[in-house]
């Protein structure tokens, strides 16, 4: 799963359009008629998309919960299953080494995630949401505090935080570029050209995709500027609402990506308009 784009599914048709965007993985609810489930799975196959299986834990209760999961991956061929909703009712521990065993036995990778991180593979790290990075971007803190870890830092709140047009944007572009694995819905309203371009970026770049930060401070933050470091790129933003300067700790190349006209390099910094993120390729201090 490191290193692909996964979309929150509610309607099956709607599965043209996603490969076309760069979605690489869909997540679906169990539809009520099994026929249904493999077709769509036989579907999404063919336009070059994974599919996993989003479960309740009310739909898996009971003694043979861990083998019911393993007859969801094997019986739909399905690429991994997320259990969402309160504590499952055995421990984890099983769940892993059924699925795991699974994999082996099928020859192919598999992935099983507890709510927002992952349990297989175990290096997996975590998924992340648009809500997640938004409540972020608005927790108070300053640049000296010390290193961020893996975003999301705290858990979403009920509803949209990022409200405005350029504060989605950024929160769309810290998503897709952050060390996690991006998990979208239609509810995000990200739009599609800008979804297509960071997608394509992160084919094009794999260290946008790697879903291990960094281990020397790869977020720095300050009260309304951001950067972080991802391999030879770094992603900046400003969510203020004023321009500003945001140091790279490198000297930039050339801007891969923006969410708004108007940004400009400098000799160690990017200059950036009003509520807007950018993604630049930049030669480091710290390696030749």
């Amino acid at each position: 799963m490191s290193g692909r784009v996964v979309y929150a599914l509610d309607d099956l048709s709607a599965v043209t359009d996603l490969a076309d965007l760069g979605v690489d993985t869909v997540e679906i609810e169990p539809p009520e008629d099994d026929d249904v489930l493999r077709r769509f799975v036989v579907a999404a196959r063919a336009r070059g998309l994974g599919v996993t299986l989003r479960l309740a834990s009310d739909r898996i209760l009971g003694p043979a919960v861990v083998d019911h999961v393993v007859q969801w991956l094997a019986g739909y061929a399905l690429d991994g299953v997320r259990l969402d909703g309160p504590p499952a009712p055995v421990p984890l521990g099983e769940f892993v080494a059924a699925v795991g065993a699974l994999s082996e036995h099928l020859g192919r990778p598999l992935t099983l995630a507890e709510s927002n991180r992952f349990l297989v593979p175990a290096a997996g790290g975590v998924l992340g949401t648009l809500d997640g990075v938004s409540a972020w971007l608005w927790r108070t803190g300053d640049a000296d505090s010390g290193p961020d870890p893996v975003l999301p830092l705290s858990p979403p709140p009920p509803g949209t935080v990022a409200t405005l047009t350029g504060l989605r944007d950024v929160a769309a572009t810290l998503l897709l570029t952050a060390p996690l694995t991006p998990l979208l819905s239609k509810a995000d309203d990200v739009p599609p050209a800008t979804l297509r371009a960071l997608t394509a970026l992160r084919r094009a770049h794999p260290d946008l995709a790697a879903a291990r930060p960094e281990p020397n401070r790869p977020i720095r933050r300050g009260a309304e500027v951001i950067a972080m470091r991802r391999g030879a790129l770094v992603v900046a933003a400003n969510i203020g609402v004023a321009p500003a300067r945001v140091g790279l700790h490198g000297v930039p190349r050339s801007v891969l990506f923006t969410t708004t006209p108007g940004v400009s390099l400098t000799h160690t910094s990017v200059d950036l308009p009003p509520e807007s993120a950018a993604v630049i390729a930049c030669c480091r201090f710290d390696q030749p």
